[in-house]
């Protein structure tokens, strides 16, 4: 009976993990929650962003992931002129980034990225970028909040990405966002 709860607290937590970091509860934090995302489609800046929605998870072993979502409207009277816009930062262990100095994420093994645009058109044959420059800065990391900034550039080479042509660039910021616990500390 032990192994099939400890299987079924696996699967679950690995849907968590695939769903983003889920509904978040209510903040026990004191400072006031903002974020921003803005991106630049091959160097060229995209409309003020909308929808832009920010999460934070720690998976209880020393593992982040911030999550930012939002969509730009190229064109405001055409639906079909939307692109849809995902980041995801994992940090494989926080306790590797020394908060206040700049991470250059060239070839850095600890933090994984994936940028998710997708267009009206066939979002499923869009592939996602998973290869960044730029720097992540964790500014402030309590129990249960996160602050920081990221510049990230994903470049698509391979082409794998019909949204983008040469480059998509992300400038976001953070201050006192919520992080939700999973595993062993929730």
């Amino acid at each position: 009976m032990m192994r099939f709860n400890i299987g079924i607290c696996a699967i679950m937590f690995a849907l968590l993990v695939q769903a983003g970091c889920g509904p978040p509860p209510t903040p026990t934090v004191t400072g006031h929650m903002a974020y921003s995302m803005n991106a630049t489609l091959d160097d060229k800046p995209l409309p003020a962003l909308v929808g832009i929605k920010a999460e934070s998870c720690d998976d209880g072993y020393g593992g982040f992931t911030l999550t930012f979502t939002a969509t730009a409207d190229m064109e405001p009277q055409a639906i079909d002129d939307e692109i849809r816009l995902g980041l995801e930062i994992s940090i494989e262990d926080i306790s590797k980034i020394i908060v206040g100095k700049p991470v250059d994420v060239a070839n850095n093994l600890d933090i994984r990225f994936l940028a998710s645009p997708t267009s009206f058109i066939d979002p499923e044959v869009l592939k996602p970028l998973n290869v960044a420059s730029g720097t992540i800065t964790i500014t402030t990391l309590q129990a249960n909040e996160i602050s920081g900034s990221a510049s990230l550039t994903f470049s698509d080479p391979n082409d794998v990405n019909a949204v983008i042509k040469d480059s998509l660039a992300y400038e976001v910021t953070f201050s006192n966002l919520a992080v939700i616990h999973y595993g062993p500390e929730s």
